[in-house]
């Protein structure tokens, strides 16, 4: 292993540690907690769901906010209570409680006033002797449910009248007080509570912004049920130019056929194009007729706001409620008196709907309006009055709207409880991860000491390699050089020599310590020696073989082939001191004359080495105590070869050195 390992440790150490400071967003925190991966799956579900429904249409429009509770000093002695008389035995589906918003709060701002504990019951007597519970609200805190309207279903119960009671009221400046911005009374679609009686055992009355009456007068901060869903145009419009009295301006609505007649909602515009004024271009007086006849001959008044001044709806629908039953097949609305600020011959509407029971059955009619020659009331489709959009969005029924934004709540409830979750699972992944991290971190530094030995280890193995495998190419290079040069200096020193003797073994002298030298750059060579490595592994075969076989006729065959490129730097080491071992063991007993040698490749993939002489050869039984031969087969091994030995006196020596190309 290399000795940049042990830093790189230390780095993975000190990253996995760091974790422990990961953001509260940092992806990496879930590997340390399940529970905060699900956890954010959960938010991510919840909020494309909160998404999907889209963004409500929310804002006062109105001066009229509702219904208010006089603000005490201290709570009053008895609960106060709101009540509704729909005047006759209906069925309830469901009570829905309108928080009250005041015109300088923001859209996001708490309900104003909100009742934190309350029940709602139901009863045919007036002073609620007895009664059927609704919803009792009174152990715990209601969490403050902002505009979103307050849901509590009723089960389809008969009832006259239905009450609020508040046990606990909202405290503002150390006041005490409830508001509401509307009580509805859901049967079927229908809000049953509109235009019907109110009674409370207090209230404010300070018009138009608070009045019993506001409780069930049909305008909210919600405006209408809608879906947020723009058309290319706001409303429709008819007439134009200067105030005038007649003709009289009207639409209406042809439903095909007579219907029993239960309610009519008219829907004012909310300009969009070019300003954002609710309410726009509403007359302020008119009447809504019905009639069998297209020609209203004996219309039916199904409201008459012709006499004064008819408070502008803003965003809200008008809702007229039948009186008395009236089946009819024509609905109009006809402009008496224009819109005060606005000041033109002209009115605008976005949509009437015409409930017979549960069914809007003006979408199955047709509408129209008198002939308008000016280009400005051209450019609308009639059509648009009966085409189930208002200015902002798509009409739809009055329960699935507010189911809506019952599920608006419970996903708001449940994304702040999913956020402190998150919250506390961060911390615990943070402290799971900086254990982890720490755990981690000794680890490594442990495996780094524990990899730091045994490299340590390992490259003293190699070193005590290097050592025995320098001392043999030293036996049997230098070693073979040296002796010689032992045996002539002996011989230049015996008495009995004859006198030219000493200058020709000076002279062999000279001549084995010049093989020496070149002996020792080839050690050098085979140690990776660099600049000793000029030439490749055959050109030093030739060279050993001219140096260590002087006065003998040496051939060459089939070394005109390249030797493999794969061959690792210890197998040609391998393979030159095998070469020379055999040269050493010829020069020094073979008594050859001839030395054939030869490397080429086999036909099985193989490389052959081939060393054969005509010398003496020697006795076999002798060869197992040979240093020399002993060590042909060694080096042999260790590079996977294997080594054949023939020899005989007739034929002499032939070495064969059979080696993976």
């Amino acid at each position: 292993m290399p000795r940049r390992s042990f830093p790189l440790l230390l780095a993975v150490a000190a990253a996995l540690t760091a974790v422990a400071s990961a953001r509260a967003a940092d992806p990496w925190l879930i590997w340390f907690s399940p529970a905060l991966r699900e956890v954010l799956q959960r938010q991510t579900t919840a909020q494309r769901e909160l998404a999907s429904l889209g963004t409500p249409v929310v804002g006062q429009t109105v001066p009229e906010f509702g219904y208010q509770h006089p603000r005490l000093a201290a709570p009053p002695p008895t609960s106060p209570w709101v009540q509704i008389d729909l005047e006759s035995a209906q069925p309830i589906d469901g009570v829905a409680l309108v928080p009250a918003q005041l015109d300088w709060q923001s859209v996001n701002h708490a309900a104003y006033g909100f009742p934190r504990r309350f029940r709602v019951d139901l009863s045919d007597d007036p002073a609620f002797a007895t009664f059927t519970p609704v919803a009792v609200l009174t152990d715990t805190d209601f969490p403050d449910p902002g505009l979103a309207p307050v849901t509590l279903p009723a089960g389809g119960r008969r009832a006259r009248y239905v009450r609020v009671t508040v046990t606990k009221l909202a405290v503002e400046n150390d006041q005490y007080f409830f508001a509401l911005a509307e009580l509805m009374v859901i049967s079927g679609r229908r809000n049953l509570a509109i235009g019907r009686p109110v009674r409370a055992s207090a209230a404010v009355n300070l018009p138009p912004r608070w009045s019993p009456a506001n409780l069930v007068d049909g305008r909210t901060p919600l405006g209408p049920p809608v879906e947020r869903e723009l058309l290319p145009y706001d409303g429709l419009y008819a007439g134009d130019g200067p105030v005038t009295t007649t003709p009289p301006l009207w639409m209406q609505v042809d439903l095909g056929r007579p219907f029993p007649l239960d309610e009519v909602r008219i829907h004012p515009v909310h300009a969009r194009i070019g300003a954002d004024i609710p309410g726009f271009a509403f007359p302020s007086r008119f009447r809504v007729e019905a009639s069998v006849d297209a020609a209203f001959t004996r219309p039916l008044a199904l409201l008459d706001a012709s006499a004064a001044d008819f408070p502008n709806p803003g965003n809200n629908p008008v809702t007229i409620r039948a009186a008395e039953p009236v089946t009819a097949r024509y609905v109009r609305f006809t402009m008496v008196a224009p819109s005060r600020s606005f000041n033109r011959n002209r009115f605008g509407l976005s949509e009437i709907e015409v409930f017979s029971g549960d069914t809007n059955v003006a979408r199955q009619g047709t509408a129209s309006a008198p002939p308008d020659p000016s280009a400005f009331s051209a450019a609308w489709p009639v059509a648009q009055l009966i085409d189930g959009y208002t200015s902002y969005g798509r009409l739809i029924e009055l329960p699935a709207w507010l189911a809506a934004w019952q599920r608006r709540t419970a996903l708001r409830t449940e994304l702040d409880a999913l956020a402190e979750s998150e919250r506390t699972l961060t911390a615990t992944a943070r402290r799971r991860a900086a254990w982890t991290g720490g755990g981690l971190g000794l680890v490594a530094l442990a495996a780094g000491g524990i990899l730091l030995a045994r490299q340590r280890r390992h490259r003293e193995r190699e070193l005590e390699r290097f050592r025995t495998r320098l001392a043999h190419d030293l036996h049997d290079e230098i070693g073979s050089n040296l002796a010689g040069l032992a045996m002539l200096s002996e011989t230049a020193a015996d008495a009995s020599a004859p006198a030219s003797a000493p200058r020709e073994d000076w002279l062999e002298v000279n001549r084995v310590a010049r093989e020496t030298t070149d002996a020792m750059r080839e050690v050098l060579w085979l140690v990776g020696a660099r600049q000793e490595m000029g030439i490749d592994l055959a050109a030093h075969l030739r060279l050993a073989a001219a140096r260590m076989l002087p006065g003998r006729t040496v051939h060459w065959t089939g070394d005109s082939e390249p030797l493999p490129t794969t061959w690792s730097a210890d197998t040609r080491r391998h393979i030159f001191l095998f070469f020379k071992e055999a040269l050493a063991n010829i020069a020094r007993h073979s008594s050859a004359k001839t030395v054939e040698l030869s490397l080429h490749p086999a036909t099985d993939g193989f490389f052959k080495l081939i060393i054969a002489d005509d010398g003496c050869g020697f006795d076999p039984a002798t060869v197992n105590r040979g240093v020399g031969l002993n060590s042909l087969r060694e080096r042999a091994r260790a590079i996977g070869g294997t080594c054949v030995i023939e020899t005989s006196p007739a034929r002499g020596t032939r070495i064969t050195l059979r080696i993976a190309a």
